[in-house]
């Protein structure tokens, strides 16, 4: 394997690795996620919560890999790549943000980070598929599951209503 090889897989593997541990840390800093979920009235079609364990990881690495197919188009594609990135890392932000906020009570202004991550990972795609068409493919599981998440957060905050 060449040196120019081996940076590029090197450089993919730290973006799943940090990634991956930006997803375990916002998971870490909401606190007891299975306790509270297990504790809440859920709407129709709620997943088990061990799901979440399997689901999530799985996306991480996809989004990871995502970012890497702009992050290694940046050299050619330098605008384009940069302002992509940008919005990635809105997205990035809004994600970690979003479990904290919702698992400690606040399910309305999860609602509001959530609809703004459905916005945000959207226009991702959409720039992503202007510089690489897998990246932006790839981004595709995230958002259904993202959407589906809304559908979720909104229940929760309709049926958990705290006054």
């Amino acid at each position: 394997m060449t040196s120019k090889k081996l940076k590029a897989l090197g450089q993919l593997i730290l973006f799943i690795v940090g990634i991956e541990l930006i997803g375990g840390l916002s998971g870490l800093l909401a606190g007891d996620i299975k306790g509270i979920y297990n504790n809440l009235k859920l709407p129709p079609l709620a997943p088990p919560d061990y799901l979440f364990g399997i689901v999530w990881p799985v996306l991480y690495a996809l989004i990871a890999i995502s970012a890497y197919l702009i992050f290694y188009k940046l050299k050619t594609q330098r605008s384009e790549g940069q302002n992509a990135l940008f919005y990635f890392g809105i997205q990035l932000i809004l994600n970690f943000i979003w479990s904290i906020i919702f698992f400690k009570g606040y399910f309305w202004l999860g609602v509001i980070i959530i609809l703004l991550l459905d916005f945000i990972v959207y226009l991702c795609i959409i720039k992503f598929s202007k510089i690489n068409k897998w990246s932006a493919f790839l981004l595709i599981p995230y958002f259904i599951w993202i959407i589906f998440a809304t559908y979720l957060s909104i229940s929760v905050a309709i049926l958990n209503k705290i006054i």
